[in-house]
């Protein structure tokens, strides 16, 4: 079964990211998770938010309690909209997962000249004693991890950027924290699992680095629990010859076709859990699950949902309704901006459209705010339903070729001819 973990940066990203947890009642869904980060959650952030709460986080040996704590702790220092029924009593989502943050942990180091492996290699434990103190049910090795976004002061200074680089492509240092790791994992004997990343620049140098990390498995006499791919959310910067994207594959199904092949082939060589990291794009996501993988996750939904107020914020375009039936036969699974939206289409959010509008419009905060939860609440529960209808449905991609929405059905159609599929 596959699960979908929604990514929160609680403790960095300004004051909206908290309003997740005064919301995270309508996220109690069978098939989400919820992806939090090291870099902010253990305060390693330079600019840091919430730190009077997150200072009460080593009192907790469960992130789930945490969180309620969290919600209650918000609740006595703020209001939520008026149109939401908050509910303080203790709700849990299904599953929590920790990202190590590396990206930010090296710009850090490199920034203040305090940068060397060994610096890199030293956060090893903490980082994983950190996850299990708090009980998360797995966690993402430590790696050079490439970013894909930059701030302006990142951008402006070239040489820590292409060195930064650099090191994110560095076979061998990534896998010198591969052989910390498994040692760290042996000696302590975690609880929760851990999933090597792995990398590569193409289909053959992700099967290379696998194969480099199962030989030091043997070595060490200890395996990971789990993999994960990276360095492949963003599609811009994969090009279709190295990865040998047929033509026909537009610009929304790239990611589809690359990520499901990339599964295919490191199935091949291993039986064991298979997270992607940061490419869940709900349009091809279905084939995400069919190539083989157990997990993923996407910041694209908070994003949208949160980007330029409502001018510019974006609602996903439901396919499904509760019952699994198919709704809406235009823009299916994809982000329209909410200012556009109209009666022609059908949402299952629990609140008009037309209430949404007034949220993203009002002089409230956290009006506003609620408004950005709802957006997003739409989006991840999609996810939910698409799950469920791939276990309900064995035959699920041929009939997803096969709903109201013809532009969908012919793009699906293609993508699997194109899988051979």
């Amino acid at each position: 079964m596959h699960k979908f973990y929604i990514t929160n940066n609680l403790g960095g990203g300004g004051t909206n990211v908290s309003r997740f947890v005064d919301y995270k009642q309508l996220f109690d869904l069978q098939n989400i998770g919820l992806l939090l980060n090291y870099y902010y959650l253990s305060g390693k952030v330079k600019i840091k938010f919430d730190t009077t709460l997150l200072k009460e986080l080593e009192k907790f040996d469960n992130i789930a309690e945490f969180l309620n704590y969290a919600k209650k702790w918000f609740a006595d220092n703020r209001s939520v909209s008026a149109s939401f029924k908050q509910n303080l009593k203790p709700t849990n989502i299904n599953g929590y997962m920790l990202d190590n943050g590396c990206g930010n942990i090296l710009r850090d180091l490199l920034q203040s000249g305090k940068y060397t492996t060994k610096a890199v290699r030293n956060l090893v434990e903490p980082f994983h004693d950190f996850s299990e103190s708090l009980n998360f049910d797995f966690s993402i090795a430590l790696d050079y991890a490439t970013k894909y976004t930059y701030k302006d002061n990142e951008n402006a200074d070239s040489q820590m950027k292409k060195l930064w680089q650099e090191l994110a492509g560095n076979e061998k240092i990534n896998l010198s924290l591969i052989d910390t790791t498994l040692s760290v994992k042996k000696l302590k004997n975690y609880n929760h699992k851990i999933y090597a990343p792995l990398h590569g620049f193409d289909y053959d140098s992700f099967e290379d680095y696998l194969n480099a990390v199962i030989k030091a498995e043997k070595q060490q006499k200890t395996k990971f629990d789990g993999f994960a791919l990276g360095g492949i959310a963003d599609s811009k910067k994969l090009p279709n010859a190295i990865w040998n994207v047929p033509k026909g594959i537009t610009k929304e199904l790239k990611i589809g076709y690359i990520v499901s092949k990339l599964c295919q082939k490191v199935c091949k060589i291993i039986d064991r859990p298979l997270h992607v990291l940061g490419a869940g794009n709900i349009y091809v996501f279905p084939f995400i699950i069919n190539s083989g993988a157990t997990s993923s996750d996407c910041h694209s939904a908070w994003r949208r949902a949160s980007d330029g107020g409502f001018d510019k914020a974006k609602i996903l375009v439901p396919l499904l309704n509760d019952k699994l039936e198919f709704i809406n036969s235009k823009y299916t699974l994809k982000y329209v901006h909410i200012k556009n939206i109209n009666n022609s289409y059908a949402f299952d959010c629990g609140y008009t459209i037309s209430t949404l509008k007034k949220l993203y419009k009002s002089i409230s905060k956290e009006d506003f705010y609620f408004g950005e939860i709802l957006a997003f609440y739409q989006a991840v529960k999609q996810y939910d339903l698409l799950i469920r209808f791939t276990e309900k449905y064995p035959d699920y991609l041929n009939r997803l070729c096969k709903t109201p929405d013809s532009e969908l059905n012919e793009s699906y159609c293609k993508l699997i001819e194109k899988l051979k599929l």
